[in-house]
């Protein structure tokens, strides 16, 4: 939740280089509903991919990644083209693993 904040409170600077930031949770659309309040402070939207259909086209899953033995959504940060052509993407070690909202502003400008 930090980082979907940190984003929100940036959405200016996003907007200024003609970029739109999109959240995509495995959460319900009650669960995405709430970050999109809470958390996006609702600058921007978040896709409700309880099915992990997104999360796995762009491979980030974390197969039987839980106690349980069901997958999880391996946290990370994509920057895409107007043309849907990924341009860069980290993904998360950990869940303290983050980029920053200022980390990905300057992987924008070196893209442009």
């Amino acid at each position: 939740m930090k980082e979907l904040r940190e984003f929100a409170q940036h959405k200016a600077d996003f907007d200024q280089l003609n970029t739109r930031v999109l959240g995509i949770s495995v959460d319900d659309k009650s669960g995405a509903q709430t970050a999109w309040q809470r958390a996006a402070q609702q600058q921007f939207p978040i896709l409700s991919d309880i099915d992990m259909r997104a999360i796995r086209a762009y491979g980030l899953v974390h197969s039987s990644g839980r106690v349980d033995g069901a997958d999880i959504a391996i946290r990370a940060t994509i920057l895409v083209d107007e043309n849907g052509n990924l341009l860069w993407r980290r993904a998360s070690i950990n869940t303290l693993d983050t980029e920053t909202a200022q980390d990905v502003l300057t992987r924008i400008k070196q893209s442009q």
